[in-house]
């Protein structure tokens, strides 16, 4: 067991990887350190989504292995990852067309109120946290499945053997510039956090997943034992699984539902293309059955209502006025029906925020080329 420098409340952690019983090669890369911890799934073919994984993996390492002073700083390593993929896809032909998703934990400093937790979270791979038996899930997946079971078309179920689980919404190295989903968690003593791609929860459903780590008390067995159940549910991809305890902290409340999770990013709308993670190629919408942008999921899985867009506001404050306008107007030719009035011409502009979805290639072909720094057992 390993734990951090006393500096902050003491963590213990393990972590297991895996190629699955159906792909060639293994594209996630890990991390499990003392002050940060991460899953990146790629993505893109000629081994370049196992590049991209371990472009991310690295960039992490150097900028969050002692720790971050703010959420901010954790954000921008993410971005800097995001541009060193962005960038090789498009200077090296054989890297054309990769990405990865990242889910990852990074230990804040004291700056008065106590040493913190961040969550940060590009594309489908997960974060969860276990308290007091109940397993919640902390981030929210970029996918396109997901797009779907917000909005009540299918059930968590039907989601883990979609057709389409593959498409997802945002990863890191397809556009110029990433948008980062982070939260803000406090030590608890007794939390245990699972890190995870895609593999192992298109495998293993939630329930399945609490059982397993109540199970295992290490956390290097329990990042074992939820490989192997992935495995035994049928391998259908690469399943990468980081556990983190946590042994020092506040003492936790007797209500688990009460995780004080604070959302710190600001979504500013929807992304504009849709990538197939598998077929490396990107998916036109056309091809895919319209979804209504209306309910997200929060952290605790209750469904948070997106912000309005400007366009939506404009709109709706240009048909506002024609309407006033126009009852004004009626009302002025009624009163006063000696008179002609002259005619009142109203210019209202509408204007449309057209939202397409960003997605991401992904191919299985490549050589895994994992690169953490630290596991223990």
């Amino acid at each position: 067991m390993t734990t951090v420098p006393s500096s902050v409340p003491a963590l213990a952690w393990g972590a297991a990887t895996d190629t699955g019983r159906v792909r060639s090669e293994n594209e996630d890369t890990f991390i499990a350190e003392p002050m940060v911890f991460a899953v990146a799934d790629g993505m893109g073919g000629h081994q370049a989504g196992e590049i991209a994984s371990a472009i991310a993996a690295t960039t992490l390492h150097e900028r969050l292995g002692h720790g971050a002073a703010s959420v901010d700083v954790a954000v921008a390593a993410v971005v800097e990852a995001n541009a060193a993929i962005f960038q090789g896809a498009h200077t090296n032909l054989d890297q054309r067309g990769m990405g990865t998703t990242l889910t990852a934990m990074v230990v804040l400093a004291d700056q008065g109120s106590g040493a913190r937790l961040a969550v940060l979270n590009v594309g489908d791979s997960r974060t969860y946290v276990l308290r007091n038996g109940r397993l919640r899930r902390v981030t929210v997946d970029h996918s396109y499945v997901q797009e779907l079971v917000s909005t009540g078309h299918i059930t968590e179920y039907e989601a883990r053997n979609h057709p389409r689980r593959n498409i997802v919404t945002r990863a890191l190295g397809i556009e110029p510039s990433v948008r980062v989903d982070t939260w803000v968690l406090p030590f608890v003593r007794g939390d245990r956090y699972v890190l995870c791609s895609d593999g192992l929860v298109d495998e293993v459903d939630d329930d399945e997943i609490a059982s397993v780590l109540a199970v295992h008390a290490s956390p290097q067995a329990a990042a074992e034992g939820l490989v192997a159940v992935a495995n035994r549910n049928g391998g259908r991809d690469n399943v990468t699984v980081v556990v983190v305890d946590s042994l020092e902290g506040d003492t936790p409340p007797p209500d688990s539902a009460d995780l004080e999770i604070d959302l710190a990013w600001d979504e500013r709308g929807r992304v504009d293309r849709l990538v197939d993670a598998d077929a490396a190629s990107a998916v036109a919408t056309a091809e895919l059955p319209a979804v209504a942008a209306a309910d997200v999921p929060a952290a605790d899985g209750v469904p948070r209502r997106r912000r309005v867009s400007l366009g939506a506001v404009l709109f709706v404050m240009s048909i506002a006025v024609i309407i006033t306008l126009t009852i004004t107007l009626l009302l002025v030719m009624r009163n006063n029906t000696d008179n002609s009035p002259s005619p009142t011409t109203t210019d209202s502009t509408t204007t449309t925020v057209k939202s397409t979805t960003t997605t991401t290639d992904r191919t299985t072909s490549t050589t895994a080329r994992n690169t953490s720094t630290s596991t223990a057992g």
